[in-house]
């Protein structure tokens, strides 16, 4: 591999984990799409936890827990990742989400390797504690870029933060999106994400439960796992009857199981653009999301077309929603199939490939900067 100014040759990615999640899941289709350009990638794991699937031409390192002190253990691991990408010597690093980003770009100042940082969140709210915030306002203008999910949440940064940045998509695998749903539909609702409190999955339960009165026949099945899942799972069994919820926890296997169903349902107070919406849209199903900042679900869906939008935290529109739905084999089978559509405006090959070129440019661009420091 040779390289140049007209290629990304080398990219480094720096995350969190490859556990089941939205960034990750961007993480395993760039890559996927990367390798198959010749593109050398390597990923660097803060944690030793992988998930998804990953090409076996790119390297992974994995560093794992260096101290019981959290401070401690910070520094060292963000040290080692600094002797791998100095000795690595990548075109450009890649940092996912932006909780991981604040910290590699101090920990690679001085070395002249341009750092670009992925957005993942509703910067208004994430990340939420203070100390890191204000890591943010102190070192992103020592990025080389940023990539935020959506025009609503680059609005929340400064001029000079906006102007090198770029607004992309997360890239569609359509290999792995299952082929929509033939015949009738099970009387099913689905959710699915991290058990924590951003997703407000108390909404769609509450919901689900008045719901239910009017649709006895219809059951609720909520994928995932985190902290409020006893939470979660002690408010359903006092609002429903016992075999009309499930929560079955992670699975390889969530496209095949949800596809389905009579419906997806996203509850969540803010999201990014929730990948987990994107590839419910892409089987066919009818979707119901809350318009929640930074303005994702309302860039996927057009209500009332591919899918209806409801206000955050509102339990009675979230109802009428599912109702409408449930009540309308018409209007279901209408919002599923305008659904699909988004496999045309967010195929990997296209979007991944407006990834590629924007890296690229970066990588041109630190080149050049380089060669006049050295006149």
């Amino acid at each position: 591999m040779t390289r140049g100014l007209d290629a990304l040759n080398h990219l480094a990615i720096v995350t969190r984990s490859l556990q089941a999640g939205g960034a990750e899941r961007v993480i395993a289709q760039l890559v996927l799409y990367l390798v198959k350009k010749n593109t050398k990638c390597t990923i660097i794991i803060l944690n030793e936890k992988i998930f998804y699937s990953i090409p076996s031409q790119a390297d992974i390192y994995t560093i794992g827990q260096k101290s019981k002190n959290k401070y401690i253990d910070k520094l060292i691991r963000y040290k080692k990742i600094r002797n791998y990408i100095k000795r690595l010597k990548p075109d450009v690093v890649l940092a996912f989400p932006e909780d991981v980003g604040i910290f590699v770009i101090p920990a690679l100042l001085g070395t002249r390797l341009p750092v670009v940082v992925s957005e993942r969140n509703n910067p208004w709210v994430m990340p939420w504690k203070k100390g890191t915030r204000l890591m943010r306002k102190l070192f992103y203008p020592f990025a080389a870029g940023i990539i935020f999910q959506t025009e609503q949440a680059a609005s929340f940064f400064p001029r000079h933060i906006r102007e090198k940045g770029i607004v992309l998509p997360n890239p569609l695998d359509l290999t792995r999106i299952p082929k929509p749903w033939a015949g009738a539909r099970r009387k099913e609702i689905v959710g699915a994400g991290r058990l924590d409190k951003q997703k407000n999955f108390p909404l769609l339960i509450r919901a689900f439960a008045r719901f239910h009165v009017q649709h006895p026949d219809y059951t609720l099945t909520i994928y995932g796992e985190g902290p409020l899942r006893e939470e979660l799972e002690k408010l359903a069994s006092s609002l429903l009857p016992k075999d009309s919820y499930r929560f079955p926890g992670v699975t390889t296997e969530l496209l095949e199981r949800m596809r389905g169903a009579a419906m997806f349902v996203l509850s969540s107070d803010y999201e990014g653009l929730p990948n987990v919406l994107i590839e419910a849209m892409a089987m066919g199903l009818p979707v119901i999301s809350t318009d929640c900042p930074s303005g994702g679900p309302a860039n996927l869906i057009e209500d009332g077309r591919n899918g209806l939008l409801v206000p955050v935290g509102d339990e009675n529109a979230l109802y009428k929603a599912m109702s409408s739905i449930a009540e309308s084999e018409e209007l279901a089978s209408m919002l599923g199939e305008n659904a699909l559509k988004i496999k045309e405006k967010l195929d990997a090959a296209v979007v991944a490939e407006r990834w590629r070129n924007y890296l690229g440019e970066v990588a041109k661009k630190n080149l050049r900067e380089g060669s006049k420091c050295l006149r």
